[in-house]
């Protein structure tokens, strides 16, 4: 199924029965990562496959439902992961839960492969953020470390809890799906 909305050309959602395109985005995923040559909780966070280049995150396919950016070429740029269904939840891993009610969901990744363009990164998470609402998603949860979180701060996502494992802060975060702070202004797309 692809989903095409004005003004984001190369917009799709991963056909997750497509061996080809799972693997095209899994190896994406991992270009995104590696160069931070992750170590401690990230490892422990995603399955890693150091040896084919490629990440996945520790909920089945079937239960997400993966945004993708492909460049003018066909190369993957940009994910954005989320699990729908809550059956397993990788913010476990961490120590957090997230509640499962009726509209919410959990944030596994987002990844920019590639260039760096802040437009670009804002037009994709809110063609992403106008589908989640349109399957009926109004909330998501998704865990961070310290670093990104005066970004995440920006667009309204809230810390919800902070934990300490091996030395390490990890937050579990809270995003509005209705919000649209990369327009300046908060509710609705």
């Amino acid at each position: 199924m692809r989903i095409l909305p004005p003004g984001l050309a190369g917009f799709e959602v991963l056909d997750a029965a497509d061996s080809v395109a799972v693997l095209a985005y899994e190896r994406a995923f991992y270009r995104a990562f590696e160069p931070i040559r992750p170590a401690g909780l990230l490892r422990r966070l995603w399955e890693w496959d150091d040896t084919a280049g490629r990440i996945a995150a520790p909920v089945p396919y079937a239960d997400q439902v993966v945004y993708l950016l492909r460049d003018a070429t066909g190369e993957v740029r940009r994910g954005l992961a989320v699990n729908l269904a809550l059956r397993t939840v990788q913010a476990a891993r961490f120590g957090f839960s997230v509640p499962a009610a009726p509209g919410v969901a959990e944030m596994l990744t987002f990844f920019a492969a590639g260039p760096h363009d802040l437009r670009g990164a804002l037009r994709f998470r809110r063609a992403c953020y106008a589908d989640l609402r349109a399957r009926g998603f109004h909330t998501g949860y998704g865990t961070a470390r310290r670093r990104p979180l005066p970004a995440y701060g920006r667009f309204g996502t809230e810390v919800v809890e902070e934990r300490w494992i091996n030395g390490e802060a990890r937050f579990l975060l809270r995003f509005d799906l209705a919000a649209d702070f990369s327009r300046g202004q908060g509710g609705g797309a």
